[in-house]
């Protein structure tokens, strides 16, 4: 006896579970990258809220009253510096440094360092992989004082969260989106074309939702101080092998897709009861008294 229920995907942990997505609706997939992805963002924003977030603050409050970064020069009255770490109350995650005579040597003592000078921005981390400089813009003014930035910062930095949550979520579900394209030719060839076009993508989006799970466990166990940086770089890199485990196992699992089996059957029972020289229907139509 055949099982004609319908299959349905609502996991993505399992070899089986992400093999069910390829034969899944469009809307189930995306709502469950959805519920991934804001996942994945929330927890990155309660890091950042949480880590970063008092620093800014910190350095904000200790701003001089005047000062500006313009015509790619940073501003600010003679003397004048800033060096604040934190959070504070355990080891500091964030450093930001401002110097505007110039930075001699940028300490990368902190996981990120944000170091400025007179004509750049130094950014710089623990990992000791070298220092990203930007070049200050030459045709923006930027205020960067406490007169301006206390109540500009004050009345937005909870839309700011917000609309990097909501970024780092889109970002996420069209990124994976894109690397399911890349994978759809590996797919069909090792499935030996057991797999759709549509099936083969939608089986290679749905297995990199594992790894950002994965991603989102390690932000929080950072974010507790429960991991250092150095280990968090190697989950981070973890997470991005994930769905290659995912991608060679699952198409052995993937379910054959019901509905088309329905429609022949359909099909063929429609066929015999239009036929006049089928045996159900002769025995249906049979007028003989003896038959039984």
């Amino acid at each position: 006896m055949t099982n004609n229920r319908p299959i349905v995907a609502y996991q993505p942990f399992t070899v089986g579970g992400v093999a069910r997505f390829s034969v899944a609706s469009l809307w189930r997939l995306l709502g469950a990258q959805f519920i991934f992805a804001f996942f994945v963002a929330g927890v990155f924003v309660w890091f950042v809220n949480s880590a970063w977030i008092p620093v800014i603050d910190e350095s904000i409050e200790q701003m001089p009253p005047s000062g500006d970064i313009s015509f790619g020069s940073l501003n600010w009255p003679v003397g004048a510096s800033l060096h604040v770490e934190g959070p504070a109350g355990g080891e500091p995650f964030m450093r930001l440094d401002v110097e505007p005579g110039g930075i001699t040597n940028v300490i990368e003592s902190v996981d990120l360092v944000l170091a400025f000078e007179s004509k750049r921005l130094f950014v710089g981390s623990s990992l000791g992989l070298g220092l990203i400089v930007f070049p200050y813009p030459l045709n923006l003014k930027i205020p960067f004082n406490k007169s301006d930035l206390k109540p500009w910062w004050g009345a937005r930095s909870h839309l700011v969260l917000l609309s990097l949550g909501f970024l780092i979520a889109v970002l996420l579900i069209v990124s994976w989106s894109f690397l399911g394209c890349l994978y759809i030719l590996p797919l069909k060839i090792f499935s030996i074309n057991r797999l759709s076009v549509r099936g083969a993508w939608q089986l290679a989006s749905a297995a990199h939702m594992p790894g950002a799970l994965l991603m989102s466990v390690g932000i929080f166990m950072y974010g507790i101080k429960q991991i250092e940086l150095v280990v968090f770089a190697f989950v981070w890199v973890i997470h991005l092998m994930i769905p290659w485990f995912y991608l060679f196992f699952s198409p052995f699992f993937t379910p054959k897709p019901t509905k088309k089996v329905r429609k022949i059957k359909s099909e063929a029972k429609f066929a015999e009861a239009g036929n006049p020289f089928h045996q159900s229907s002769n025995k249906n139509k049979s007028n003989n008294p003896f038959d039984n």
